[in-house]
């Protein structure tokens, strides 16, 4: 009971400190009650992190407070451990498709690891173990059990190796991506504790939300983007607080310019290593913004950040932060406008709507790509919306491919990138589209925004969710293109 005071007591403090902060903020920078509400008693994690740049590596000491919400009393906590994937060829998700290898590591395979120095429980030193072959899955005991509703406190010490490859994860051309780089909890579903593999196609990460309490101490020069708007930048330290996120990711680099707006309350940061391109993503990015909160709801966070990686995939979204390629930034113009409209689109579907990534990856990718149509047509007008539709859901209607593979099938039945694409972006918004021409969207994906925020969506909600706003039951409809094969 004294650990749940103290935790319900550092969430108030933090709380009050956000607050605070918005008072001290230029008054067009606001903090929405909804963001603070959607943090009450949630798991709090802190995070104290420093780059060491010859190393290529992060110092990492993390403390997390976790409530069990299982139902049940458990031995032990499971963390999930990404970056270990990247420990050897046989585990990395980067090494499945020869292509993609290639753009990955274009020097050749280097190791990335998380690699644990000592962990705690309640306050005593623990033998942690690793469950699965990547050490992805890491469980740490919990001394006396951990009973149902109990929350207790894990202590962890790391360091984060971090590969030199040109990845979400990854260090190239002087920038850091760490994304899925820290040590989160595993979600709990169905009776047991999410195990997923480290998949080469999509984004097999599925995170409830968590307060999360960083600081970052950097090398002299370094500029640092994040899931958060830094609350201070003192001797090199990056200090940041974000409320009901489902991850934290970083970029961080010595060559980062930046351009900078607020827009509804929101502070929108580019970064990129030209200045010119820094200021044409933050151009796209505060349009999409202003889009998706028109269409679907008020943005949830007080900052949204786009960062330059060098990523072959073209973009990676997190919560309050999109990791945009290098060859797009070169790009410019339209394809680049259309990628940040689709990973801003993931700032509602995904960071505050969650859902299963890993068995029903349309649910979010297939309507990032819906909105982008949304999006097309309000900047460009109908007939752009009409090509783009053609150009990339119809297209893909005609392309043959392999029994079984649908847009409603999980991660594991996709071969390459390219498939994966094809049907759960493209096949997977035709879907969408299919639905809207039977009946409009717009009001379903309001509803399903606002009662679904900081929570994770099932496809049964979605599908509810869809009932309740429409009144028509267009679950057949729904089937005909998500499951078809599968059925058959």
């Amino acid at each position: 009971m004294k650990k749940r005071i103290v935790v319900v007591l550092a969430l108030g403090l933090m709380i009050a400190a956000i607050v605070c902060l918005a008072i001290r903020q230029p008054a067009e920078i606001t903090v929405s009650p909804e963001w603070l509400q959607a943090a009450e008693g949630l798991d709090e994690i802190t995070i104290s992190a420093k780059l060491n740049a010859e190393e290529r590596s992060l110092s990492v000491q993390q403390t997390l407070h976790l409530q069990n919400r299982t139902g049940q009393k458990q031995d032990a906590a499971v963390l999930r451990t990404w970056p270990n994937a990247f420990q050897n060829l046989d585990t990395s998700p980067c090494a499945a498709e020869e292509g993609i290898m290639a753009a990955c590591y274009p020097a050749g395979f280097s190791s990335g690891a998380l690699l644990m120095v000592q962990a705690e429980a309640n306050g005593q030193s623990v033998l942690y173990r690793y469950t699965d072959d990547a050490k992805t899955v890491l469980k740490v005991p919990v001394p006396g059990g951990w009973q149902d509703g109990e929350t207790i406190e894990l202590k962890l010490t790391y360091t984060i190796q971090m590969p030199q490859m040109a990845y979400r994860f990854g260090v190239w051309e002087e920038i850091w991506a760490i994304g899925n780089a820290f040590a989160i909890p595993a979600v709990w579903e169905d009776g047991a504790f999410r195990t997923d593999a480290y998949a080469p196609v999509g984004d097999p990460f599925v995170s409830d939300c968590a307060n999360y309490t960083v600081t970052v101490t950097v090398p002299k020069g370094y500029v640092c983007a994040a899931s958060a708007k830094a609350a201070s930048v003192e001797n090199h330290v990056y200090s940041y607080r974000a409320f009901a996120v489902r991850d934290f990711a970083l970029v961080i680099s010595p060559g980062f310019k930046t351009a900078q707006t607020v827009q509804n309350g929101v502070q929108i940061t580019a970064y990129a290593a030209d200045a010119a391109q820094a200021k044409e993503l933050l151009k796209y990015g505060r349009k999409a913004l202003e889009t998706y909160s028109e269409a679907f709801g008020s943005y949830p966070y007080p900052s949204y950040s786009l960062a330059q990686v060098s990523f072959p995939h073209g973009g990676m979204e997190y919560p309050g932060l999109s990791m945009i390629s290098t060859d797009l930034l070169a790009e410019g113009g339209r394809e680049l406008e259309y990628a940040v409209a689709h990973e801003t689109a993931h700032q509602w579907w995904y960071a505050a709507v969650g859902s299963d990534g890993w068995n029903q990856p349309w649910q979010d990718e297939a309507l990032c790509e819906f909105s982008l149509l949304e999006y097309a047509e309000k900047h460009y007008g109908p007939s752009e919306r009409n090509d783009l539709e053609q150009r990339r859901m119809e297209t893909a209607l005609r392309v043959t491919v392999p029994q079984g593979i649908t847009p409603g099938a999980p991660l594991s039945y996709f071969p390459s990138m390219s498939m994966y694409k094809l049907v759960v972006y493209d096949r997977g918004a035709a879907c969408l589209c299919a639905l809207d021409r039977t009946v409009p969207l717009d009001g379903f994906l309001r509803d399903y925004y606002q009662n679904y925020a900081f929570r994770r969506a099932m496809r049964a909600d979605f599908e509810q969710q869809l009932f309740e706003s429409t009144g028509e039951d267009l679950t057949p409809l729904m089937r005909d293109y998500l499951d078809t094969n599968i059925l058959n």
